[in-house]
């Protein structure tokens, strides 16, 4: 999978995009959408900038990650001791072997991983998705 656009920061929460551009999924933005169109094989995960004060320096309002051509998509359920109030918080992202699809409980630290391996995205409430895709995208507001 080709990350067209932006990489993965070296925090684990963290998205970087050319000339400076940063948004920390964990502490300024809030997980806001998932929509799979499986006639498109097309993915998107929205995020909206936090309302607290801790995120009034953040760059941008909105942003999407635009999955393309989706051929795996898992999605592990939340734990149910969380609150829900811990679902739109991201833990960590990062890339991970197809052959770990099952774990979503390790992070995996390869900063220049193989295109076969997958993007992992898990959240506070221990929810978590794992998608293989041809390409994704990040898209600003």
């Amino acid at each position: 999978m080709e990350l067209v656009n932006f990489a993965i920061g070296g925090n684990y929460i963290d998205l970087e995009w050319p000339n400076g551009g940063y948004a920390d999924l964990h502490n300024d933005y809030d997980f806001s959408q998932l929509t799979y169109v499986p006639a498109e094989a097309r993915l998107i995960l929205s995020w909206q900038k936090s309302s607290g004060e801790w995120a009034k320096n953040a760059s941008v309002q909105a942003l999407h990650l635009l999955f393309e051509g989706v051929s795996y998509m898992q999605v592990k359920a939340r734990d149910p001791d969380y609150p829900t109030s811990e679902d739109d918080c991201l833990r960590d992202i990062c890339r991970t072997p197809p052959e770990e699809r099952a774990d979503f409980d390790n992070l995996w630290e390869d900063r220049s991983p193989p295109t076969d391996y997958d993007l992992q995205l898990v959240f506070q409430s221990e929810w978590g998705i794992k998608v293989n895709a041809d390409t994704v995208r990040l898209q600003l507001e």
